[in-house]
């Protein structure tokens, strides 16, 4: 039952379809487990395009029964609550009294679902942003514990290795997990069309059922399937609520919680909107080379730009010249419009390292070089502050180190 203190409705696009993605810890009972894994997945069916946005654990929400609580305990509330259609209903209806998005439908996917999804794929390719450590549980290890490393660049994952990359928080914050866990479901998604998976959508479904909880039927299903392969990577939206959406507060029960601002509704908003016009060409146009000596980073550079919204128009290497720092050419021929402002703040380049030459020939308004010096990692674990390192354990290095 919503009241005078919900928020408004999300206005959006007749036919979009909202649906809530849930990932569980395979506990004994899964309908009491903690969902630490929260994204809308907001579906435009006419254009297609996709829009995920995520919502963070330690979100602090206001519970249908008046109560405040981390987002990721709701779903257990719901159960323990008796409240009809239990924790996926509960958390619907909690996002809808929060934040005015109206949840169609749910899918829910434990740890061992993962695994066997990804498997069954033959692995995962993920562009890694940011080096990552951590010790994980491994009964498959001599010693019952695996480490996962990984560094920035193109990286392979077997399923159990794509688990722990979207659960590991030793090494990072928070938000850069929720990266990660969208990482993930691009990743997924590109291996089932590249390998004509979606064609068997059904089979499948019925195969994960121990595994995957939804109310999504098969007619439900189907439509879906259709859409996700008409889907190009230029039309999913990227989104992740961080600072300064949120600020962090201590509760009096020492509990760290992240607090909405008002900024936040505005924000959701924007995140759950299709790609701005959903029109590539209103996108600036970006030419990104790799100047370092470090493989693949044109390419994780290319899906941060993608993300960004921007529309990266020619990708290289320049194999026989080393930049020790990044540079933007800038062809642009008026600062009305340009992009140049907020690639100098992605790729943190200095001004005396943005040469001017202005073309109005140019088929993009800037070229990236990379550098030695570019950090591909986001800056948010600055933000966040010093986060301890995993213990060492039996080591599995899914890419070489630099």
């Amino acid at each position: 039952m919503l009241d005078a203190s919900d928020a408004p409705p999300l206005t959006q696009a007749p036919g979009t379809v909202n649906i809530l993605l849930l990932g569980i810890d395979a506990a004994a009972d899964r309908r009491y487990a903690r969902t630490d894994t929260v994204i809308v997945a907001s579906i435009n069916p006419d254009l297609p395009s996709v829009s995920l946005l995520s919502f963070p654990r330690d979100l602090l929400v206001r519970l249908p029964d008046g109560s405040a609580d981390r987002i990721n305990t709701v779903f257990r509330n719901g159960y323990l609550n008796d409240y009809p259609g239990g924790g996926p209903a509960y958390l619907a209806l909690t996002l809808r009294k929060n934040f005015g998005i109206k949840i169609d439908h749910f899918i829910q996917v434990d740890f061992t679902g993962l695994i066997k999804a990804v498997d069954v794929l033959g692995g995962i390719e993920v562009l890694v942003e940011c080096e990552l450590h951590d010790t994980f549980p491994d009964p498959d290890a001599p010693t019952g514990k695996s480490d996962l490393d990984v560094y920035p660049g193109k990286v392979t994952l077997s399923g159990k290795q794509t688990l722990w990359y979207a659960r590991s928080r030793w090494s990072t914050t928070d938000f850069d997990r929720a990266r990660r866990q969208q990482k993930v479901l691009r990743a997924i998604w590109r291996k089932a069309r590249e390998g004509n998976w979606l064609q068997n959508a059904l089979g499948l479904y019925g195969e994960f059922r121990n595994n995957v909880e939804t109310d999504l039927g098969p007619t439900d299903i189907l439509p879906l399937v259709e859409i996700a392969s008409r889907l190009s990577n230029n039309n999913i939206k990227s989104r992740v609520i961080t600072w300064p959406i949120v600020r962090s507060e201590q509760r009096t029960d020492g509990a760290s919680v992240l607090v909405p601002t008002e900024q936040i509704i505005p924000f959701i908003a924007e995140a759950l909107a299709p790609p701005a016009g959903n029109q590539i060409a209103n996108r600036p146009a970006v030419e990104v080379y790799n100047g370092s000596s470090r493989p693949d980073m044109e390419m994780v550079a290319a899906e941060r730009l993608a993300w960004e919204g921007f529309q990266v128009v020619a990708l290289g290497t320049l194999p026989d010249d080393r930049f020790p720092q990044t540079q933007i050419v800038d062809y642009t021929i008026t600062r009305k419009g340009s992009p140049i402002a907020r690639l100098r703040e992605i790729f943190r380049v200095a001004p005396q390292n943005v040469i001017s030459q202005p073309d109005p020939s140019s088929p993009s308004a800037a070229r990236v070089i990379l550098g030695e010096d570019y950090d591909s990692c986001p800056n948010t674990a600055l933000i966040a502050g010093e986060v301890p390192l995993a213990p060492v354990g039996d080591q599995i290095n899914v890419t070489p180190a630099p």
